[in-house]
């Protein structure tokens, strides 16, 4: 993953604004309703990056750690005053130096798209977790693409894209045992282009109902029996 500091300080001013508040907002719901994780439970973000999520996590009462590869990402997620020093870990996704079913919880929010090896990370966090991974995923199918978010997509350009189809197979290729050990289920969220959405959320929700798979943003998860 290539990171240039203008980037990601654009990235996470742009969080401030009323069009990062709400993806923000969506994308984070979707995680908490498709994960369904349980108060005090332990959860491991591969690719955390500067934290964002860490402190969220925390803030709802889960006990969250993060790996990071980025050396700079790293630094500027340990600045944060809610992140203790042994809550980040700097390792590759494919090698994390956890204890097998470590953690009942193993996600990653759009960082998947960057793995070297995204087969290795697969396993890694299914060895991780002892009950569900989630991977959230920027949709290659999305009905957006067509329009450009600059924002949104900028630190994601040499991000390998996937449709929620290709994922899943993916998995299936990755990790023995589809419907005997574990089930995958598939959600998406943000339909509209985002400049709309916010202004006109009730879109969203209504189709997020439907669970069409052209939201901009999707979530598997993979639920171990």
């Amino acid at each position: 993953m290539v990171v240039e500091r203008d980037i990601v300080t654009d990235y996470e001013r742009w969080f401030s604004t009323p069009a990062g508040m709400y993806v923000d907002d969506k994308e984070r719901e979707l995680l908490i309703n498709t994960m369904r994780f349980k108060y005090g439970e332990r959860v491991l973000e591969i690719g955390c990056g500067t934290g964002r999520n860490i402190e969220y996590l925390g803030d709802i009462g889960l006990k969250a750690c993060g790996v990071e590869p980025v050396e700079q990402l790293v630094k500027r997620a340990l600045q944060k005053s809610d992140i203790k020093q042994d809550q980040i870990i700097r390792a590759p996704y494919e090698n994390i130096p956890m204890a097998d079913n470590s953690f009942e919880n193993v996600i990653f929010m759009s960082s998947f798209a960057f793995a070297t090896d995204k087969e290795a990370a697969l396993k890694e966090a299914f060895r991780i977790a002892s009950k569900k991974i989630g991977i959230g995923f920027l949709n290659s199918a999305s009905i957006t693409t067509m329009f450009k978010v600059k924002e949104r997509r900028a630190v994601y350009m040499d991000a390998a894209l996937f449709s929620g189809k290709s994922l899943h197979e993916l998995v299936k290729k990755t990790l023995p045992g589809y419907g005997k050990q574990y089930m995958v289920k598939l959600r998406y969220t943000l339909y509209l282009p985002i400049r709309w959405g916010y202004m006109v959320p009730w879109v969203d929700d209504m189709l997020e109902k439907v669970n069409l798979p052209l939201g901009d943003f999707g979530f598997l998860v993979i639920a171990k029996k």
